[in-house]
């Protein structure tokens, strides 16, 4: 090969080599795509927490134990804190010396009052109590 042709064919591969290469772009941070994702995930996980939250606050609690006849009425004996509450509600199902788990809400306590709970369903009835309840 001559010198000529050397030239000739340098210049070829170096005209060949620039036109085939693609610019290198260095990706810094996230891409819109990428942007709207973490956007929708952080904000399901927002919506989560709240209704989470809004259960845990607005969700009524449950107690069991044996209910009694007292003196303002169907009672339970709570065996949770040993307390003993004036069932309100729904308490047609309940007899006095069952033991049964109801679903409710406390009620705040007033001045002089036994503390109320509010009945909103049986939730089990487990039969009679396996000891007497003690009388308040």
């Amino acid at each position: 090969m001559t010198v000529g042709h050397r030239s000739i064919l340098a210049v070829a591969v170096c005209v060949l080599l620039v036109s085939t290469t693609g610019t290198a772009k260095a990706q810094i941070g996230v891409t819109k795509t990428q942007a709207d994702w973490i956007g929708v995930g952080v904000a399901a996980i927002g919506a989560g927490i709240g209704i989470g939250i809004f259960y845990a606050i607005h969700h009524g609690s449950s107690i069991d134990g044996c209910a009694v006849s007292g003196p303002n009425g169907l009672e339970l004996q709570y065996r949770g804190d040993q307390q003993t509450y004036a069932l309100i509600g729904e308490v047609a199902g309940i007899k006095p010396g069952d033991r049964v788990r109801v679903s409710g809400k406390k009620e705040k306590k007033k001045a002089g009052a036994p503390q109320q709970f509010l009945v909103e369903k049986l939730s089990k009835d487990f039969g009679a109590c396996t000891a007497p309840p003690a009388t308040p």
